[in-house]
């Protein structure tokens, strides 16, 4: 069988040509897919560019290997969170709601929090080809709500005792366990936790506890 006849075979129903989009999205977008719900090992290049509805050799054209497509799909997710939180000195009430929002956007989009959760194990393998972006993404977190917190103690927003680092700690390591438990629960074909809504509480909470005008 040839590559085209392939091609046309997987193409996803009512899926547009290759072409008529970007195909670096697309790749993205496909990768993504195929690592969260068939993981990373079990994914080949050639499974992405027949969901991609490319050649391999187009495909290496834009990403010269499995580990870079990998470092791109995590990356672009890094992005997407990224534009939609404010910056660290809007203060730490704008953080906390932005992370609670968050949390709703990723509870809509199972596929990334899939590959997340997925690839959590690269924490503990400093060779592993997630690693490096897995420390980045936690340092940089934590960094982004201690900011928060530390930025509203100099404008009057939060109480000198919060213990801002400590704080960010647990918000992050929350989201990462609700996502945990969220997939378990989907898993399992029965009623969902809400992350948002579990999420949406602790915010409260901390806001009752550490912000002054709460």
């Amino acid at each position: 069988m040839s590559n085209d006849a392939q091609v046309t075979m997987t193409r996803r129903p009512g899926r547009p040509k290759a072409g008529s989009e970007d195909k670096k999205a697309r790749i993205l977008a496909e990768a993504l897919t195929l690592f969260s719900t068939q993981g990373y090992v079990a994914t080949s290049l050639a499974d992405i560019a027949r969901a991609s509805d490319i050649s391999k050799a187009g495909l290496l054209h834009h990403y010269s290997s499995k580990d870079q497509l990998l470092a791109a799909v995590l990356d672009e997710r890094d992005r997407r969170t990224i534009v939609r939180l404010p910056r660290a000195d809007a203060g730490a009430a704008a953080a906390l709601d932005a992370w609670v929002e968050m949390v709703s956007h990723n509870q809509r989009h199972p596929d990334g929090v899939a590959l997340y959760t997925a690839m959590s194990a690269a924490v503990i393998d400093a060779t592993h080809q997630a690693h490096p972006w897995f420390r980045q993404h936690l340092m940089d977190a934590i960094a982004y709500l201690t900011s928060a917190f530390e930025h509203g103690k100099q404008t009057g927003e939060v109480r000198e005792e919060a213990p801002s680092e400590q704080i960010a700690r647990r918000l992050v390591a929350l989201s990462d366990g609700l996502q945990v438990q969220w997939l378990c629960s989907r898993a399992q074909g029965g009623p969902t936790i809400n992350m948002h809504e579990v999420m949406a509480g602790v915010v409260v909470d901390l806001k009752e506890r550490w912000l002054l005008d709460s």
